[in-house]
């Protein structure tokens, strides 16, 4: 192993040694890695300090508002990965003035969408009681529902500010998007940690860090960017060309419906636990998937950077490379499932070590989030080779029908097989496997339709 190691790290200097597309990819995955062991390492403290402010139910319902904030987030990353595709021939052929347009015409639309869903939450919030709808339980329900629509409106601002990130994606600086949540997570974290003795400690005021900070600094960190890195494309309205429209919401619908089930099977299990069990048993579910989704956050580090790699690989035709990096995923995967069988091994120590004995997480649970997270990692190989392909629309309507089959999988689970928050994981490992059949099958068609030479213009390092 370090043999190997040492001649990879050999290749890496050598002026012949790897390509420049690798190059960029594995800088990036270097960086990231820092980047995300301390994001892993905020995002356990976070958890036990957050206990220090709040009880365990109030941590629960915390949980729940999180998750139901992740359904409305697809909308930004939806368009934001229509841009994204885009983006990555406008800076490979330096093409500045349409990307300006582009980059204009998206803001504008993020404006208007933020402005829309922050009206709309404010309206529900008047009219509907979340805690009745989400299955809340609370000693005081008129202030989670204002905590809620707060947050809800908070992420509609927040809407307004993200683009900034699939900039960066497209520009394949995925290591910079990392080092913005860490920035964002540090800071929460500090706040919550040195205001102890100075706050009244409240689900209120966990509610205005984690809503406020994120808003400050990608605001920040957005002026900056097109102050400096980016000032040659920074949106303006003089840029801002509406005959986009059609193709953004076009390209950023097909990734809509994806994110849409993306969101209900990967990050709204606190949801459906609340829904189906009530408030109370989200926690136990949120403790196990923060720990076990080291594994999806590590891999996240390597599978990140590949979608705009790949996207350009496709659109010079470089079959040759998309095949070797796909070989090479699928190894790295099969790695990361040994370490996540491992973490299973050390689960129930670990859990007493960092919560002690405030939260019970059973073992069936832990092993249903296992299977989960290993079957994520091979579908994101496949998914982020379609995805920087653009060709989606099979998946849009697989995910079309599997989204209908997913909810009836998930209510049979909890309401007849009474299998409890293991429901979530289970339902979303069946989906895992069969949209990674389809993604393989999907995969190889593209390919058979490539050429199999391999591009001569391939710069290396």
């Amino acid at each position: 192993m370090l043999t190997n190691l040492r001649l990879f790290l050999a290749k890496l200097s050598s002026p012949d040694g790897i390509d420049a597309r690798s190059l960029i990819i594995y800088r990036n995955v270097f960086q990231s890695v820092f980047v995300k062991g301390f994001g892993i390492l905020i995002g356990f403290l976070t958890i036990p300090l957050t206990l220090t402010y709040i009880s365990v139910s109030d941590f629960g319902i915390w949980m729940t508002i999180t998750f139901l904030t992740s359904w409305f987030s697809l909308v930004d990353v939806s368009f934001g990965n229509g841009l994204r595709n885009s983006l990555v021939s406008f800076f490979t052929t330096g093409d500045t003035q349409t990307a300006r347009r582009y980059v204009s015409t998206l803001y504008f639309l993020s404006g208007g969408l933020a402005l829309l869903l922050a009206i709309t939450f404010m309206a529900v919030g008047h009219y509907v009681s979340w805690t009745a709808l989400l299955n809340i339980r609370s000693d005081n329900p008129e202030q989670v529902n204002g905590i809620i629509t707060y947050t809800l409106v908070g992420f509609s601002v927040q809407l307004l500010l993200k683009p900034i990130n699939s900039i960066l994606l497209a520009d394949q600086k995925a290591a910079l998007v990392g080092w913005i949540l860490l920035l964002i997570n540090a800071l929460i974290i500090g706040i919550i940690y040195f205001g102890a003795p100075y706050f009244d400690k409240s689900l209120l005021l966990i509610a205005h860090i984690y809503n406020l900070v994120p808003i400050v600094i990608l605001g920040l960190v957005s002026l900056y960017f097109f102050a400096r890195i980016y000032a040659n494309i920074a949106p303006g309205f003089a840029h801002i060309d509406l005959s986009l429209s059609q193709e953004l919401f076009s390209i950023g619908g097909q990734f809509f419906v994806l994110q849409l089930v993306s969101v209900l099977v990967f990050t709204s299990g606190g949801l459906f636990i609340s829904y189906f069990l009530g408030s109370d048993s989200v926690a136990p579910y949120s403790i196990a998937n923060k720990y076990f989704s080291v594994i999806t956050v590590l891999y996240g580090i390597v599978i990140t950077p590949y979608w705009s790699a790949f996207t350009d690989a496709y659109v010079k035709q470089d079959k040759a490379w998309i095949q070797h990096t796909m070989r090479q995923l699928n190894r790295i995967s099969a790695g990361m499932a040994l370490l996540a069988v491992l973490m299973l091994v050390a689960a129930n120590t670990i859990f007493k070590i960092w919560i002690g004995s405030k939260v019970t997480v059973s073992f069936d649970l832990s092993v249903s989030l296992l299977l989960y997270v290993i079957s994520f990692m091979f579908l994101s190989n496949y998914n982020s080779f379609i995805n920087g392909t653009g060709k989606i629309r099979i998946l849009v309507y697989a995910s079309l029908l599997g989204v209908i089959l997913y909810l009836l999988l998930t209510t049979v689970l909890f309401r007849w097989a009474e299998a409890g928050p293991a429901s979530v994981a289970i339902a979303g490992t069946i989906w895992n496997l069969a949209l990674l059949g389809i993604c393989m099958r999907e995969y190889k068609m593209i390919l058979r339709r490539m050429p199999s030479t391999i591009p001569e213009h391939q710069e290396t390092y």
